[in-house]
């Protein structure tokens, strides 16, 4: 067996009591940095044994300890149980209140971030344009999705004109409302729906076409 191959079983339960806080410290401790550490850098690990490392066995061990490690972000880890239970792959940032992932349309590829806001108990989904716009094309982007926000009924387009960053939000303002996987589920997928159909717009502008072409193009799109 390699020296950087290894293995933390857990069995059983842990006592709570004072003679076991040494064990349960230790435990909590190899779950946080068993949580911390990716393994994508070691050569031995296939990506299954990775994911079972760096996410499975910690869940694990918290459920052994009766530790929450999200239990202060309610939101998150309703989001996060929503993409389990669909067959997501994805990135927990806990500690942004954050979740990653990757997503391809059918017009294309692009970044996605879930971001909770706890204490006001709302719920923001991004689509992110994969590269970002230049400053030659601000000014035709600005006026395409302009023209294009003032037909969605939910969500909208917004560009960060000093770095050329282009995001598609949809949001969930939960204050007094019970969230729920279904709620989660409609932002997420009325946001990639609606960012596929506008990607090839957007790309023509980037390939230097008009905006009223690349309105045209998106009235075309499925």
């Amino acid at each position: 067996m390699p020296n950087n191959y290894w293995v933390c079983p857990v069995s059983g339960g842990l006592r709570q009591d004072s003679t076991e806080m040494d064990e349960r410290e230790m435990m909590q401790g190899i779950s946080e940095t068993l949580r911390s550490h990716s393994f994508e850098n070691s050569p031995v690990l296939n990506r299954r044994f990775r994911e079972y490392l760096s996410h499975h066995l910690p869940n694990q061990i918290d459920r052994e300890l009766d530790l929450d490690p999200l239990k202060e972000f309610p939101l998150l880890k309703c989001a996060k149980e929503y993409l389990e239970n669909d067959g997501w792959t994805f990135e927990l940032l806990e500690s942004h209140s954050t979740i990653a992932f990757g997503f391809e349309g059918n017009n294309g590829k692009w970044h996605c971030m879930i971001q909770t806001r706890e204490k006001e108990n709302q719920l923001i989904f991004y689509s992110s344009l994969e590269n970002g716009v230049s400053q030659l094309m601000i000014e035709n982007l600005m006026r395409f999705i302009t023209i294009v926000n003032y037909r969605l009924v939910v969500g909208n387009f917004e560009l960060d004109i000093s770095d050329g960053e282009l995001n598609y939000k949809t949001a969930l303002d939960l204050d007094g409302i019970e969230s729920s996987q279904a709620l989660i589920r409609n932002i997420i997928h009325t946001n990639l729906a609606t960012f596929d159909r506008h990607l090839p717009g957007i790309q023509s502008i980037l390939d230097g076409s008009s905006v009223d072409s690349a309105l045209d193009i998106i009235e075309l799109t499925k």
